[in-house]
This record gives structure tokens, sequence and C-alpha cells, in this order.
């Protein structure tokens, strides 16, 4: 009987590249809209982070209110605590900001919330849906 070896493994897929656009001011166009600018991206590291569901994101709906968007959770070390901060832009699931030309234009995750908890930092990232000149997404 021969063992079954599965292609992907939970271990294989546990950490992945996390890259951040830290948000650096708000500016105002002549029609007055707001617009954030950012600092040029860094590479975090490798990050075990997942999407939220069943319960968890139950709950992120009732604090931040109902999103179709990917939800996704991850809990980093407090060494790294005050690296990026909730409104900062991240790079996740193999998205990268190599050949931007503004900085955050490759990035589909906004970080949404920076929590503290006993041990670790709970960070949550809600997917950034962009459109096409269209109107489409």
């Amino acid at each position: 009987m021969s063992k079954f070896n599965a292609p992907n493994s939970i271990f294989s897929n546990w950490d992945k590249d996390l890259y951040i656009a830290n948000k650096e001011k708000e500016e105002f166009d002549d029609y007055n809209n707001n617009f954030p600018t950012y600092k040029k991206p860094f590479f975090f590291g490798k990050v075990n982070y997942q999407p939220l569901t069943g319960k968890n994101l139950e709950a992120y709906m009732k604090a931040f209110g109902e999103t179709q968007n990917s939800v996704i959770s991850a809990l980093i070390d407090y060494t790294d605590d005050g690296k990026f901060k909730s409104f900062d832009l991240a790079y996740l699931y193999g998205a990268n900001p190599n050949g931007e030309k503004v900085y955050g234009e490759n990035a589909n995750y906004i970080v949404k919330a920076y929590k503290p908890q006993n041990t670790k930092i709970m960070v949550l990232f809600e997917e950034i849906v962009k459109e096409d000149n269209d109107g489409n997404s």
C-alpha cells in the first residue's frame, strides 16, 4: 500500500510573502476629493495569513459592516509592533510592488484593523476591489 502524497500540504502554504506600503498623508484635489499617498513599500516578511470564515467573518461584519470582499486575518509578533497600522496597504497572495509607478498601485488589500492581543497582534486585511475604465471589477 502506498502512502498518499498530496501536491500541496498546509505546511507548504503556511508562510506567504507580505509587503506593506505605509500611509503617508491625505491630499486633496481641486474638487475637495481626498486621496491618500503612500511611502515606498517594504517586505515585511513571511506571514501565515488566512481568510476569515464562519463566526469570525460574522463578527468582522458586525464590527465593520457588510462586505463582499475577501477578509484576511494574521497574527504578528509584538516585536513587529509599529511597522504598520490601520489604513496602510498590503500586498498578499503573490502581489508585490515591483514595477509600480505610484506607491501602492499594485496593493490588493488594506489594513482594516490592527489590534494588540495578549501575546500577538491581530491584523485584519480587506480586499481592495479595483475597477477598470469601463466600471467593471
